[in-house]
């Protein structure tokens, strides 16, 4: 139970972390000027807000699709990482907080599927 409970914070802590750092770095960083900054939040936030309320009340379906989400944010996070010289703390943040929700989500789902088949019997 402590385990499950544990796992929920991690990955509580990396969505939030993930969102601030990728709603920082679209508004404080610099960028091109040819792309307008609400787009950029368009493609870059909104997509974290459709598991939001999933993963706030521990939904374990949610946490499942919602580590399907963080592989495009892994992706993106390397491919910024490979492609950019100056900045590289937003990237790295992104690829950290996005693979950190991927692995302390898909073992929430698995401990809390144990939990529940372990109390059912």
């Amino acid at each position: 139970m402590k385990f499950v409970h544990s796992l929920r914070i991690i990955s509580l802590i990396s969505f939030f972390g993930l969102m601030i750092s990728l709603l920082l770095w679209i508004l404080i960083a610099e960028h091109s000027e040819n792309f307008p900054v609400a787009a950029w939040l368009i493609i870059g936030v909104v997509p974290l807000l459709f598991p939001m309320r999933g993963v706030l009340y521990g939904k374990t379906y949610t946490h499942a699709w919602a580590s399907f989400l963080m592989l495009f944010y892994i992706a993106h996070g390397i491919g910024e990482l490979y492609s950019r010289d100056a900045i590289i703390w937003y990237p790295l943040l992104e690829v950290i907080f996005s693979s950190s929700f991927f692995v302390a989500a898909n073992l929430y789902v698995r401990a809390s599927a144990k939990l529940r088949k372990k109390s059912q019997t």
